[in-house]
């Protein structure tokens, strides 16, 4: 039997205990703070993606936009509802012996990424470019129609490039012989509008074709105050009145219920200026 070997006093267990529990608690206080940092970082990276990504969407849409031309059909603080080009092709041949006709280049459509999508379909809303008299431009009009037959076995005289005949049925009081010419630019439209629409209690930018459904783009944008729009004439002033139009103020803002080192909301925005055309 051993004598004399000596062990751990209570007083040294306890003093032990004290500090490894001290460092635990610092680590563990460590391990937090990482993990709020790092879900604050995310939070910021979120807000800064869906920023940026919902500029984009807007600013690419609406800086086509001709509010002379009437394609602001409604406007609001956090919606507006728009006319946008899709297809675009000009006239290579015309006929008004009967119903008007119109005969455009499809080849226009083939150099497009997806040429099938800029074809012009039956049903199709679309402005003709008429120049009436070449030497004054302030009788040039858009002359807005609907295509009531495509066919796409036609070809222009010229060149004997391949092309789609657009048929008026019923719109011949919209034309005439001598204002829609060759080379006339005509291009379809869809109504659009931009709002917010409710994810899961967050609003999210939306975007609706016609009357359909609004489809979410991008988000959550920040309670209330998350989307803005602001109507500018020529000189800077608020306007009102859709043709007077000449810029679009637009402020995106993001909101999160995490919140950073500094106890405060994790938030993003961005403000810009689209000059509409004339």
């Amino acid at each position: 039997m051993t004598r004399g070997r000596k062990g751990f006093t209570l007083v040294e267990l306890l003093v032990v205990t004290v500090l490894g529990s001290l460092v635990m608690l610092a680590a563990l206080q460590v391990l937090v703070m990482n993990q709020r940092t790092f879900t604050a970082q995310n939070a910021v990276i979120s807000g800064q993606q869906t920023t940026r990504m919902s500029i984009e969407v807007l600013f690419a849409e609406l800086r086509e936009v001709s509010a002379p031309g009437g394609d602001i059909l409604a406007m609001g603080s956090d919606s507006l509802r728009v006319r946008l080009m899709r297809k675009f092709s000009v006239v290579c041949e015309t006929n008004w012996t009967g119903q008007p006709e119109i005969s455009v280049l499809d080849s226009l459509g083939s150099l497009s990424i997806n040429a099938a999508a800029n074809a012009f379909d039956t049903g199709d809303s679309v402005f003709v470019f008429a120049d009436n008299n070449e030497n004054d431009d302030d009788d040039d009009v858009w002359i807005p129609a609907r295509v009531t037959l495509v066919d796409t076995t036609v070809v222009c005289p010229q060149g004997g490039e391949g092309a789609m005949m657009l048929r008026f049925n019923g719109q011949a009081a919209l034309f005439s012989a001598d204002s829609v010419g060759i080379g006339a630019p005509v291009r379809s439209y869809l109504e659009y509008t931009f709002g917010t629409t409710n994810m899961l209690g967050d609003p999210y930018l939306s975007r609706r074709l016609g009357n359909g459904d609004m489809i979410p783009i991008a988000g959550p944008l920040r309670v209330g105050t998350g989307l803005e729009f602001v109507y500018r004439d020529a000189d800077g002033v608020v306007t009102a009145t859709p043709a007077d139009v000449r810029q679009i103020q637009i402020s995106v803002r993001t909101g999160s219920k995490v919140l950073n080192s500094l106890n405060e909301m994790v938030s993003d925005s961005i403000t810009v200026w689209v000059f509409t055309r004339n």
